[in-house]
This record gives C-alpha cells, sequence and structure tokens, in this order.
C-alpha cells in the first residue's frame, strides 16, 4: 500500500542513454550526455524510492538502464521507442499495473527532485476524488509530474504546452483536478539553460556526472550563466 491505503505505481520513461539530450550538443558530447542521462535517472529513482515502497517502473527502449532500475528495486519494461507518451501509455497499459489504483509519471530528468517533493505528490494522489488527475506544470508549459487515478483515467499528452492540453483534456472528461504547489520542479532539464538554472540543486548521480571531465562545457557555465 502506498498514499491513503491506495496501491500507487511511479513510472519513469527516459530516453535511450546514447540518444536522449540531443538539445545540449553541442556543447557535450555523446559521451557526456550518456553520463547525464544515466545520473539524472539513478537520482529520481533514488528520490522516489527514498519515498515510496511500491511498484517502481523505468519505461526505456534502452536495456542498459537495466542496472539502474535494479539498485532501486525498479521493474525496467522495455518498449520500442516510438516515443514519450507512447511509453507512458505502454506502462499504463501494462499486465504489472493490473491491481494498481493509481499512477504516478515522473520525468527522468527532473535531478532536482527530492523524497520529499515524491511524498508531497504522493499524499496528493492519495486524497485526489477518482477519477482524477494530478498535474505539475514547468516553467516552458510541459508537465514535470502527471497522476492518473485510475491509471486508465485518461491517456497523457506530454510534449509542447502539454500542461495546458493536460488540464483540457482533464475537464473535457469531467476528471477531478489538482496541482500541488511544487516549484521546485518547474524546470525539467532538455537545454543548457535549463541544467544552469538546476545545477546546484542537482542529486549526487548527476552531480557527479557534472563534476567529470566528460562535460568539457561545466567550466564555461558561469560566463554563459550571465550571458542567458
Amino acid at each position: 500500500m502506498s498514499a491513503g491505503g491506495l496501491r500507487i505505481a511511479v513510472i519513469v520513461p527516459v530516453q535511450h542513454a546514447g540518444r536522449g539530450k540531443s538539445r545540449l550538443a553541442p556543447p557535450f558530447d555523446a559521451e557526456a550526455r550518456r553520463a547525464l542521462v544515466q545520473g539524472m535517472l539513478a537520482d529520481v529513482l533514488a528520490a522516489v524510492r527514498a519515498a515510496h515502497e511500491g511498484l517502481l517502473l523505468v519505461v526505456s527502449p534502452d536495456n542498459g538502464h537495466e542496472a539502474a532500475a535494479r539498485a532501486q528495486g525498479a521493474a525496467l519494461l522495455l518498449d520500442d521507442g516510438s516515443g514519450y507518451n507512447q511509453a507512458a501509455l505502454f506502462a499504463l497499459q501494462s499486465e504489472v499495473l493490473r491491481d494498481i489504483d493509481a499512477a504516478l509519471i515522473l520525468p527522468a530528468d527532473l535531478p532536482q527532485l527530492r523524497p520529499e517533493h515524491v511524498r508531497v505528490l504522493l499524499d496528493a494522489l492519495g486524497g485526489l476524488e477518482a477519477p482524477g488527475v494530478l498535474l505539475v506544470p514547468s516553467d516552458d508549459g510541459g508537465t514535470a509530474a502527471l497522476g492518473l487515478r485510475p491509471p486508465e483515467a485518461m491517456a497523457p499528452v506530454f510534449g509542447v504546452d502539454s500542461a495546458r492540453r493536460h488540464r483540457a483534456r482533464a475537464h473535457a472528461l469531467g476528471l477531478a483536478l489538482v496541482e500541488p504547489p511544487l516549484s521546485d520542479l518547474s524546470v525539467d532539464v532538455d537545454t543548457l539553460e535549463d541544467l544552469l538554472e538546476v545545477r546546484q540543486d542537482v542529486g549526487p548521480a548527476t552531480a557527479r556526472a557534472l563534476a567529470t571531465s566528460a562535460l568539457p562545457a561545466l567550466e564555461e557555465m558561469p560566463a554563459l550563466e550571465e550571458s542567458v
């Protein structure tokens, strides 16, 4: 059981490590981007597991994420790599969620995620009227967290302007909607500017990735930060 006695699954879709975060190139090369993707995923999973004893799923076309998943007692679902929404929907419709009451979808690029954030989200999801939707918008109009009670309440529409579209879909379907005030999660890492904004608040695995020589742009970040 999880918050409010509900059986909640936390779902973390993540790209192939070798192809993720392409908008960081340049200045980050392929090795640097791979290290960053893996570091952020490790931090997100650790934060979730510290607050959630229930089902935790990683969804990816990359079986290279298996070690990170296993380290936190998570299951890895291999999808076909056809897109983020397809990956999330694949998990929501998977057999492992058959007895689950609610699902929380978290991006793998929230390296500032902490266990206390996860607890707030789980508690809000536990108190949500069913059928209902939990939404945390990001500063760029995207979605930093999406909760669904039950998991089939609606299909996710992550991407550009997804916060507005998730709200509109929830209202159109007559679903209850709650938006917990979590401004700490308003930035997910897609661009160098995003990384600059959160780099002082990232988890340890992301910090290690940023500290390695595989990220040559790190030394240039203070100068870049003044110009953005």
